[in-house]
C-alpha cells in the first residue's frame, strides 16, 4: 500500500496571482476548447484540491465484466491510467475522443497510454512495473521553492528526471519515471504534482488534436470505470456521494488583459465575475457557520454550489449576479439553469433541493414564481436574519 504522507496546505506554495498568471496565458491561446470551457474558471481548477471527476457520465457505456480476466496488477494499472484522465484532464467525460484518448498497445509488454492533444502525459505498463508522467514545471518549481516538495525525498522513492525528447513546451516540462504503482500513486498524492499534470493537459488540449482516430471508446470507458476501485486512502479523495459536491469551490478570476474575440463590455464582465464569486462565498460562509461544507459540481453536473446537510439533504444552487440593470434576464436564466440541473440530477437518481442565488432586490413576483417551480430564491440584499434562518437550520421543500 501506499506509503502514509501528510497533504501540505494548497495555499501555501500558490496564490491568487498564479491563477491570474494562468488564466492570462490559457485565455491567449485561440481553441476551440475555449468555446465550452472558460479560461479563468480553468485555471483556479488547476490548483483547486485534487479529485476525480464522478463516474457518470461516464464517455462511454462498458460491460463491467470486462475485467473478469486480468489479476490485481493488471485491474489497479487500469485503474491507474482512468484515475489520472479523471483527475488531470479539463471536462474529461464530454471532452474524450475530440481533445484526448486512452490507447492500449496490445504487444509482449502491453502499454496504456494517455494522450492530451499532442502530448503524452501518462505512460505504464499494465505489469505495473514502471509509471511515466510528463507534467508542467512551474506548479513543482512553486512548491520547491515554498519547500513543499523535495526532490531527493523523490529519488529516495526511486523516482527520476529523465531527459524528454519531446519538443512541445520543451523548457517548461518534466518527464518522471516511477518504479512502481504504489510509488506513482504515494506521487500523485501530492497536490503540485496533480497541478503540474492539469496545467500541462490545459495547455496542450487548447492546441491541435491529431490522434482522434487512435480514439477506442471501449478503452477510455474500461480505465475511467476501472478508477472506482482506487480507494480514498490511495487517492486521497472523498466521494461526491458522501461530501456533497464534486470539488472544493475555489473561485473564478478575469485576466487583466481580456481576449480580444470579447464582444461585450468588458467591465461589466469583470463586475459580474466579481459579484458571483462574493455571492458564492457568502453562501458557503453562512454553510461554514452552521458546520456544512459547501463545494462546486455535483455528478458531473456543472451546479454553481452544492452541498449536503445536517440530516443529508442534498442541495444545489445556481448563483447570478445583478449588475446593470440585468435583473429579469438573469433570474430567468437562473432559474432555468437551476430547475435544469435538478433534472439532470434527479435522472441519476440524484434528488436535490434547489437553491437560485441573486444580489440585489428582485421583485415579489419572482418570489412566487420560483416558489412554484419548488425552488428557493435568496437575495444578497435580504436582511442577515433571513440568510441565518436558511442556512443556519435545515431548508425545506415550499
Amino acid at each position: 500500500m501506499i506509503e502514509s504522507t501528510e497533504t501540505p496546505d494548497v495555499e501555501s506554495w500558490w496564490n491568487a496571482a498564479d491563477v491570474d498568471e494562468v488564466a492570462e496565458m490559457l485565455a491567449s491561446r485561440r481553441s476551440r476548447l475555449w468555446q465550452l470551457l472558460d479560461p479563468a474558471e480553468i485555471a483556479a481548477w488547476v490548483f483547486a484540491e485534487p479529485g476525480a471527476a464522478p463516474v457518470d457520465p461516464s464517455p462511454v457505456d462498458v460491460d463491467g465484466a470486462w475485467s473478469a480476466g486480468l489479476d490485481e496488477t493488471r485491474r489497479r494499472s487500469w485503474a491507474l491510467a482512468g484515475w489520472v484522465a479523471r483527475t488531470v484532464v479539463p471536462e474529461a467525460a464530454s471532452t474524450a475522443g475530440s481533445y484526448w484518448i486512452l490507447s492500449r498497445l496490445d504487444d509482449s509488454a502491453p502499454v496504456l497510454r494517455l494522450t492530451v492533444g499532442v502530448l503524452e502525459i501518462l505512460g505504464l505498463y499494465e505489469s505495473g512495473e514502471a509509471v511515466w508522467l510528463r507534467l508542467h514545471a512551474a506548479p513543482v518549481g512553486l512548491a520547491m521553492d515554498a519547500g513543499i516538495l523535495d526532490l531527493e525525498e523523490w529519488e529516495r522513492h526511486g523516482i527520476e528526471v529523465l531527459e524528454d525528447g519531446t519538443k512541445t513546451l520543451a523548457e517548461e516540462k518534466l518527464l518522471v519515471r516511477c518504479p512502481d504503482l504504489d510509488t506513482a500513486l504515494w506521487l500523485l498524492r501530492q497536490p503540485p504534482v496533480i497541478a503540474g499534470l492539469r496545467l500541462l493537459s490545459c495547455w496542450v488540449a487548447a492546441g491541435p488534436f491529431s490522434f482522434e482516430g487512435r480514439y477506442r471508446p471501449e478503452v477510455v470507458g474500461r480505465a475511467w470505470q476501472a478508477a472506482e476501485s482506487l480507494t480514498e486512502a490511495e487517492t486521497g479523495s472523498e466521494p461526491a456521494a458522501v461530501q456533497g459536491f464534486d470539488r472544493p469551490y475555489n473561485g473564478v478570476t478575469v485576466p487583466a488583459d481580456l481576449p480580444l474575440q470579447r464582444s461585450f463590455d468588458a467591465e461589466a464582465y469583470r463586475a459580474g465575475v466579481d459579484e458571483h464569486d462574493r455571492l458564492c462565498r457568502l453562501v458557503i460562509d453562512h454553510l461554514a457557520a452552521s458546520g456544512l461544507r459547501g463545494g462546486a459540481g455535483l455528478h458531473g453536473v456543472p451546479v454553481d454550489l452544492a452541498w449536503r446537510d445536517a440530516e443529508g439533504r442534498q442541495f444545489i444552487a445556481e448563483v447570478k449576479s445583478v449588475v446593470g440593470g440585468n435583473d429579469v434576464e438573469q433570474l430567468r436564466l437562473g432559474l432555468g439553469q437551476v430547475l435544469e440541473y435538478r433534472h439532470r440530477l434527479a435522472v441519476r437518481e440524484v434528488p436535490a433541493i434547489a437553491v437560485l442565488v441573486v444580489s440585489g432586490g428582485v421583485d415579489p413576483l419572482w418570489r412566487d414564481i420560483c416558489a412554484e417551480s419548488k425552488v428557493h430564491l435568496l437575495s444578497g440584499n435580504d436582511p442577515p436574519a433571513t440568510w441565518t434562518e436558511l442556512f443556519g437550520t435545515a431548508l425545506s421543500e415550499p
